[in-house]
């Protein structure tokens, strides 16, 4: 009769190492084929597998998006993370000003997903955010293809839906605040980064 002692269970990552490999030496070669550095606000990048894209303290991907489209869309949607907590730090009435015409524009949003962010006020900056993502992404792959992609994904559906459909509104506003055109990491201060940094945009 088997007794205990006998009973082996062993861990194996490899499934998951080979994953963040892959994903790693495909962001190193967008760098390589693009000229990302006026979008990197950020020059730290951690990826976990498993777990899901955020920005700070450093810019964490994970791996189930493969292709070059959504690897370089999830990475510039966190390193524009970075560029609004510096927006709003350093334009804190404007940025007020904007949240203040989201809720204008749209006073009921969804705040859970698979519509939404996790909250209401995260909703409201996902409207940024995403807008941003759209619009750099398609510096490097056509605008329709990018539109395509981030019209299939999973998660923020309202967001993108409807910035989506109200581009141009959206845009003015935010080059009425002074938000577009995203100023590029390339021009800010080390104090303009360690701002952008902070864990929170600005109350």
């Amino acid at each position: 009769m088997t007794g205990e002692d006998d009973f082996v269970v062993t861990l194996d990552f490899t499934a998951a190492q080979h994953a963040a490999e892959g994903v790693r030496e495909l962001l190193l070669r967008l760098r390589k084929d693009f000229d990302l550095a006026p979008f990197e606000y950020c020059r730290k990048v951690r990826i976990a597998p498993l777990e899901i894209p955020y920005s700070h303290p450093e810019i964490t991907l994970g791996t189930w998006e493969t292709g070059e489209l959504a690897v370089l869309a999830s990475y510039l949607h966190e390193q524009m993370h970075w560029y609004v907590n510096w927006y709003s730090h350093i334009h804190a009435d404007e940025w007020g000003g904007i949240l203040t015409d989201l809720r204008r524009r749209y006073p009921q949003v969804p705040a859970r997903g698979p519509e939404g962010a996790p909250d209401e006020y995260s909703t409201y900056l996902h409207l940024v955010v995403n807008w941003l993502e759209i619009e750099v992404t398609s510096r490097f792959f056509d605008r329709e293809q990018v539109i395509a992609h981030v019209g299939a994904l999973p998660y923020y559906r309202w967001i993108y839906r409807t910035v989506i459909d109200d581009w141009q509104p959206l845009g003015a506003l935010y080059a009425a605040r002074g938000m577009v055109p995203v100023l590029p990491a390339t021009a800010m201060s080390a104090e303009d980064l360690t701002l952008a940094g902070r864990a929170e945009e600005a109350p």
